[in-house]
């Protein structure tokens, strides 16, 4: 996990590797059924480079993080390519 140096949002926002972030299958599935049209949009404007609000995360006792808020902007990055996201943690 790497810090950010952004100001505007928080300075507790860190960079999170989207490979420790968990995203259950069926749950991906279910977001891209019900609502692909935003998750598009978000995956495009990720490609883009525009900013992305950061998602929050909690630790998982079994390790990487889960998602509090923010699953649809996770989905997207993952179909954008990225290996990042910001992120607020909390919790223990």
């Amino acid at each position: 996990m790497q810090h950010s140096n952004r100001h505007d949002q928080n300075e507790n926002t860190v960079l999170v590797s989207l490979d420790d972030i968990n995203v259950p299958k069926r749950m991906m599935e279910k977001l891209l059924r019900k609502d692909r049209g935003q998750i598009e949009e978000m995956r495009a404007a990720i490609e883009d480079g525009r900013e992305m609000f950061r998602v929050i995360l909690r630790p998982n006792i079994s390790g990487g993080y889960d998602i509090e808020d923010g699953r649809h902007r996770i989905v997207a990055a993952k179909l954008a390519g990225a290996s990042f996201v910001e992120a607020l943690i909390v919790g223990d």
